[in-house]
């Protein structure tokens, strides 16, 4: 790939190779995902610190990944993008499962029906206007927390466009200019979005937060994104007929079982639910009834008397019982 295009961990990803490594646990999880999603480089500091008093060794692991591949105050403001799961990849694998094991010109048949479709019911949502505001649900969403976060926060203006927006009750404070689009806790950058500092502050001035998210959220931009087509095609049949050398598939060596179609789903544990716990040995001893060893190696002189008969017993008994019946 370019380098010029931005690289990033999946955190989800990399939380699972951490515990691999060290233990997990609810407390360095939220730290770990607490760095991961800090927008400024202090409050990433102070997290950071944090696990390290706890766990130097994690530490050390986790500061060796460069904080442009997971950390949101790393990021490029260019993309307006702090996505730090890779859900997006989950999502594409999901829907091709059940193309994935088709020949190489059916799977790409059937991808192309489905983006065709696809853009075409967009299209058809776009012409019915479900939803007549400027900003699409999903940003509108993110904006309307945002809203209501901003409730307590208190700004204090210093000129017509630039203001000190700080926690009501005692806390942090960021300054927030209004010209420039920029608040020094770099969400509003880094996302697009106002975030509720900068709510705020325009809730003093009485201006609507809506006319300050990015382009890349409104309906224009998503109308644009589905305005091409994918151009239907006749089916295989009347496909145009090119003389060349036949194509032949690939050898390949077919495994004793059944294909697979469903995907891997790894059997994770939530932290705060895993509990660990000293099972008990399995091997009980049937002379004396106690764990932790076996009949044959039992040194115990006092037997259970409530203990199972041994295999001797068993077939001193058995022998009694034939020869009776049968003599």
């Amino acid at each position: 790939m370019s380098d010029r295009v931005e690289h990033r961990l999946c955190l989800r990803s990399l939380y699972d190779n951490f515990k691999k490594r060290f233990k997990g646990g609810e407390v360095i999880r939220d730290l770990i995902m607490g760095a991961a999603k800090a927008t400024y480089q202090q409050e990433w500091e102070k997290k950071m610190n944090e696990l390290k008093s706890l766990d130097k060794k994690a530490w050390e692991w986790l500061s060796a990944h460069d904080p442009k591949l997971w950390c949101k105050h790393a990021f490029s403001f260019y993309a307006k993008c702090d996505v730090v799961m890779n859900r997006i990849c989950e999502a594409f694998d999901a829907t091709m499962l059940v193309a994935t094991d088709k020949p190489i010109v059916t799977m790409c048949e059937w991808i192309r029906k489905y983006i065709m479709n696809r853009i075409a019911s967009i299209k058809y949502e776009l012409r019915l206007g479900s939803w007549n505001n400027r900003i699409m649900p999903m940003p509108m969403k993110r904006l309307n927390r945002e809203i209501a976060l901003s409730a307590g926060w208190l700004p204090i203006w210093s000129d017509d466009d630039k203001c000190e927006v700080e926690k009501i009750g005692g806390g942090n404070s960021f300054v927030v200019d209004l010209a420039n689009r920029t608040c020094s806790c770099n969400f509003w950058e880094l996302v697009g979005i106002p975030c509720r500092h900068v709510v705020a502050a325009m809730t003093r001035r009485s201006q609507t937060p809506q006319d300050y998210v990015d382009y890349y959220y409104s309906r224009d931009a998503y109308e644009k994104c589905y305005s091409f087509s994918v151009t239907p095609i006749n089916g295989e049949e009347m496909w145009p007929r090119v003389k060349h050398e036949e194509m032949l598939p690939p050898s390949c060596n077919i495994g004793p079982e059944r294909p697979k179609k469903r995907k891997k789903v790894s059997r994770r544990v939530p932290d705060e639910v895993r509990v660990y716990v000293d099972r008990p040995s399995t091997y009980k001893c049937k002379a004396c009834g106690i764990r932790g060893h076996n009949a044959k190696g039992c040194r115990n002189t006092t037997k259970d008397p409530l203990a199972p008969p041994g295999k001797v017993i068993k077939m001193f008994v058995l022998l009694l019982f034939l020869n009776f019946f049968f003599c």
